[in-house]
């Protein structure tokens, strides 16, 4: 694979989230405006997150391209391995704030599969290739196979574990699966939902602003949430979900949408919920949208 084409890749990743970051307003979450319902992170804390990582995607896309005869398993294991260094530098530039742990995680499966589909598909030419949709469902299908024993890995006999993680709970006292569980279903958020859903919202919407608000608007009324259940229960994020869904169907202008997300900011900051895992996805959909071309 060309250093051109690494740089092409790596860089929409990194677009994806800065873009995701800088998108505003967002409900709860940080954007340019504000801090959103945090506490201890800024938009300053993001960029500076964003930054850290970039250099590991370039990583994580070369192993899955110089892997191809490795077994999907022994990829995933260098990949989390890798996927485990860049967080602990992330942590050190944030000073322990978890700004992109989970999408650090999904981004390191991505470019790691995309990397595997390259090779596969003897794609290494020195120009840049313009994905299409097709390719965009191949790479989660070989983000599937990276990830087919990741969720019997970690979440087994968690009931004898001490110290469980914030996701090992979710899982053992609700089922949510979440990363881990897209992951190794292919990512069906993204590839049955949410760009199906964006690449017809860009036909339709004049501002990409706007139109990447909406996608954020329709992940939430959908997504399996953990930071929102973190911070409010299982019925703060059905209380979302359906607030999400209620603003989605009235269809607003550019300008409408920008105040409702606004004033639903203010809102979800007094009851001090973030809907992250949304963020997370709006992320991931926008990487695959700069692949496509689409934005």
């Amino acid at each position: 694979m060309t250093k051109k084409l690494i740089a092409s890749i790596s860089q929409a990743a990194l677009k994806s989230l800065l873009y995701e970051v800088s998108l505003s307003p967002k409900p709860g979450l940080v954007d340019r405006f504000d801090d959103g319902a945090h506490k201890d992170m800024t938009f300053q804390t993001f960029i500076d997150s964003a930054l850290v990582l970039a250099p590991f995607f370039e990583t994580y896309l070369s192993i899955g391209f110089d892997t191809i005869a490795q077994p999907s398993q022994e990829v995933f294991k260098q990949l989390r391995q890798e996927g485990i260094v860049a967080e602990k530098a992330m942590f050190t530039v944030t000073k322990g704030i978890n700004t992109h742990k989970g999408v650090n995680f999904s981004l390191a499966v991505i470019l790691g599969a995309t990397g595997r589909w390259l090779a596969q598909n003897k794609i290494n030419r020195d120009r840049s290739y313009r994905f299409s949709p097709e390719d965009s469902l191949a790479i989660c299908q070989v983000a599937s196979e990276l990830c087919s024993e990741v969720l019997a890995m970690d979440l087994n006999d968690l009931e004898t574990k001490e110290n469980l993680s914030y996701g090992e709970r979710l899982y053992l006292d609700y089922g949510i699966t979440g990363p881990r569980g897209e992951a190794s279903a292919g990512f069906p958020s993204i590839t049955q939902k949410a760009i199906p859903y964006f690449r017809e919202t860009l036909k339709n919407k004049s501002h990409q602003e706007s139109a990447q608000l909406q996608l954020l608007l329709y992940l939430m009324t959908f997504v399996e949430d953990g930071n929102l259940i973190h911070r409010g229960g299982i019925e703060a994020w059905q209380k979302v979900k359906k607030e999400a869904a209620q603003l989605l169907k009235q269809n607003l202008s550019e300008a409408s949408l920008k105040k409702a997300m606004s004033d639903y900011n203010r809102i979800l900051v007094s009851r001090h919920l973030s809907p992250g895992g949304s963020a997370d996805l709006l992320a991931l959909t926008l990487f695959f949208a700069f692949l496509e071309e689409l934005i």
